[in-house]
């Protein structure tokens, strides 16, 4: 039989060559695959952790705007500073270098060396180090241990005008005062780095890929005086230590603009190590406190009689020694017989029982407008983070017997900076000014600020009122709030604190004395609120804080150069009942 011959083994040979090209084909199929993966899956991700291990992304901190008093007398300012940072893979002696870092910076030396034992490429050691600590430090050229340009916040005057600046943080954001309030304006804008780094982590010199420079913060001018600023914290002080009192308040303002001249709370602190102070010594107590006024607002309940031609200064009242209203009796601050007094008298003697008559024949809602149109039902207005509201409440929740105590301050409160912007408007002429302390923006000349004013009162009744304030201290409850050679306008206050444990009533003992006033009275320069929260050994605001008033005023106007009154002791109204004194 015949047939084609087999060749032996050629079989498995091309079987064996077909198996080795599909495990080849598998085998370029699963690179191929895994190439498409990691190429068009996860490339940008790895492109992204490349770049990220390649560069480093800086933050450039711009540098932070100065903020000026109004003569350009420097308040705070930003200086050149240090930041010191670490790469620990390059510390060969940690220990060591801990020990000199504390020895330097006066820091931990236990902190420092768990830094430099970090598994990091960058480690922050100290930031916004003063130029010369960083010079010594440089000095010794420690492996490892590297410097950035920074800067730093420095308040030149210290405890000046501390609540109304506030500070800083470690990130140059503004966390209180007037820094917090013009943060964005203050602070700049940012810059960015991108830089190519080696394997340390340093960057490398001229390895900058990218670069978006920083905008420098404006600079701010306030309206500020630093000498009276200066005088006003003195005098706080003062006053707070001689009647042992826990804390107190000044307000020195121009009434016809609103502009601040100073503004000071105590206890102070130091903004440049803030970290050191107790936070209470933050609040700008003239702005976020609230109080009682007391007989304060007797002179606005006065100036809404005349407003609404109720009474004139002149018209006459029969005040008996107590009043009932609503189940109520109101009592002077003073025992006292009937009299007869004029309206002016009413307020020269600081009666409570004149008030509440000149309040009942108002009404509840006609009193409320008034007190609304002094601003006592709203904030200020003021630049300032945190303003408090003060508290009238609204005429259908007064209860019987509220017409019998609002009209002489109690039963409402209001912050020192209300009570100032409401005297502002018998000082100016009847106009309801804002405070302000911003005056000028010298880096954006173009930006014009207004600051706005709206009618309180006519300017006749802010002129007959002028004249009855002007008797308080010449005649009446503020004799020592007087100012040899001007004639000065005001009223004192002494108000009881209200209890703060949920139980109506108020604090037995506890007061706030002040006085309020402005001068000269009939073309008035400065307007001064001194409060003095709880003093000890008497609490008259007329004898509590009405010198401090007279002393304050004194020095204002022969700083201002204001030039006196002609006749000291004005052309007040007369008295024709008696003259002694009823409330404070």
């Amino acid at each position: 039989m015949t047939g084609k011959r087999r060749v032996p083994g050629r079989g498995p040979r091309i079987g064996r060559f077909v198996g080795l090209l599909a495990v080849i084909a598998a085998l370029l199929v699963g690179v191929a695959g895994r190439l498409v993966y990691i190429q068009v899956i996860v490339g940008p991700e790895y492109a992204a952790a490349a770049e990220q291990q390649r560069t480093c992304d800086v933050v450039l901190t711009p540098r932070r705007g100065s903020i000026f008093d109004r003569e350009g007398e420097p308040l705070a300012v930003t200086v050149d500073a240090k930041t010191i940072y670490a790469v620990p893979s390059q510390v060969t002696d940690p220990e060591g270098v801990a020990t000199q870092l504390s020895e330097v910076l006066g820091g931990d030396r236990q902190t420092y060396l768990s830094k430099l034992l970090k598994d990091a490429s960058f480690v922050y050691i100290e930031r916004k180090v003063d130029m010369e600590t960083a010079d010594v430090l440089k000095k010794l050229d420690l492996t490892g241990i590297a410097f950035l340009d920074d800067s730093r916040r420095v308040y030149p005057s210290n405890e000046l005008a501390c609540q109304v600046l506030g500070f800083v943080g470690i990130d140059d954001e503004g966390l209180a005062g007037l820094e917090k309030y013009y943060d964005q304006t203050l602070a700049g804008i940012e810059g960015r780095l991108i830089a190519e780094r080696g394997r340390s982590g340093i960057p490398i010199p001229d390895g900058v890929t990218y670069e978006e420079p920083p905008v420098d913060g404006e600079n701010l001018v306030l309206t500020i005086d630093k000498d009276i600023q200066y005088q006003a914290h003195l005098e706080l002080e003062k006053t707070v230590e001689e009647w042992d009192a826990k804390g107190g308040s000044v307000i020195i303002m121009d009434p016809k603009t609103g502009e601040i001249l100073a503004m000071a709370s105590t206890p102070a602190f130091n903004p440049n190590e803030f970290g050191k102070s107790n936070e209470s010594a933050f609040r700008n107590r003239a702005i976020v406190d609230s109080y009682e006024p007391g007989s304060t607002i007797k002179s606005m309940t006065a100036a809404a009689v005349i407003e609404e031609g109720l009474f004139t200064p002149s018209s006459m009242f029969d005040l008996p020694p107590t009043l009932e209203v609503g189940g109520r009796t109101i009592h002077e601050s003073h025992s006292r017989p009937r009299v007869e007094w004029t309206l002016a008298e009413i307020v020269t003697n600081s009666s409570n029982i004149g008030a509440v008559k000149l309040g009942l024949a108002l009404g509840e809602e006609r009193l409320y407008d008034y007190f609304a149109r002094f601003g006592l039902t709203e904030r200020t207005g003021v630049d300032f983070p945190g303003e408090a509201k003060g508290y009238l409440p609204p005429v259908e929740q007064w209860s019987s017997s509220s017409i019998g105590n609002i009209p002489f301050g109690q039963g409402i409160s209001v912050t020192a900076l209300q009570l100032a912007r409401a005297l502002a408007a018998i000082a100016n002429g009847g106009q309801l000014v804002t405070p302000h302390f911003l005056r000028s923006m010298p880096d954006s000349p173009e930006q014009q600020l207004s600051w706005t004013k709206e009618e309180a009162i006519s300017a006749k009744t802010a002129a007959e009122m002028r004249n009855v304030m002007k008797a308080v201290v010449t005649e009446g409850t503020g004799s020592a709030a007087k100012v040899a050679g001007y004639e000065v306008a005001g009223k004192t206050g002494t108000a009881q604190k209200a209890r703060t444990d949920g139980v109506a009533g108020y604090e037995s003992g506890k007061y706030v004395a002040s006085f309020s006033g402005f001068l000269p009275a009939d073309d008035p320069a400065v307007l001064i609120i001194v409060t003095v929260d709880e003093p000890k050994n008497g609490y008259y605001g007329g004898a509590v804080a009405a010198p401090a008033f007279s002393r304050l005023a004194s020095f204002c106007v022969t700083h201002l150069k204001v030039p006196p009154t002609s006749s000291a002791e004005g052309t007040s109204l007369p008295v024709t009942g008696s003259s002694q004194g009823t409330g404070e």
